[in-house]
């Protein structure tokens, strides 16, 4: 009889221990779970974050190609203008452009300015969201823990609580 009781008490104590891994496994997953949303989203602000730059970048590069070009046929007319109506038709063709550029550079910066300042505050606007994200999932984090370890404490000393109440139980019964 006190081997059968002995037995049961083992029983109830592997169940309780059963129950209380089981439930610390499962807030642990789900845990686990908000941890990998977390991840995936920072993720995904990293690769809107590296696009903007990278069409920063793109739009910089394709001005300083259309610059680059733009020149050459530049040169390249200045000096047919020059071959065949003399050198006098080349210096011309120059202050023709000189005066092209002022107004061009002007007209450039009023449509650009505002792309390129509208591209910066995107990119830096992302910036402060990334960081604002960031410090959020962390405080997150933190609470997440705190209250994790919290429950698992207080389940703990339920646990402790039904294991004393069980074996005080069967030891009326010895």
């Amino acid at each position: 009889m006190a081997q059968n009781v002995k037995k049961q008490e083992q029983e109830q104590v592997r169940i309780g221990e059963s129950l209380f891994n089981t439930w610390v496994n499962s807030l642990d997953r789900v845990t686990n779970a908000q941890k990998e949303l977390e991840e995936l989203f920072l993720q995904s602000l990293e690769k809107q974050k590296s696009t903007l730059e990278k069409m920063t970048d793109d739009v910089t590069l394709i001005q300083e190609e259309q610059k680059k070009l733009f020149n050459e046929l530049r040169e390249n007319a200045k000096l047919n203008l020059q071959k065949n109506f003399g050198p006098s038709a080349g210096q011309v063709y120059e202050q023709w452009n000189t005066q092209l550029d002022e107004v061009s550079n002007r007209t450039l910066q009023l449509i650009e300015t505002p792309y390129k300042e509208s591209l910066k505050l995107i990119n830096q606007s992302q910036e402060r969201f990334q960081e604002t994200i960031k410090n959020g999932i962390s405080q997150q984090q933190k609470v997440r823990d705190e209250i994790t370890e919290q429950i698992k404490a207080s389940q703990k000393v339920l646990f402790d609580i039904f294991e004393t109440n069980s074996k005080a139980a069967f030891a009326l019964f010895k």
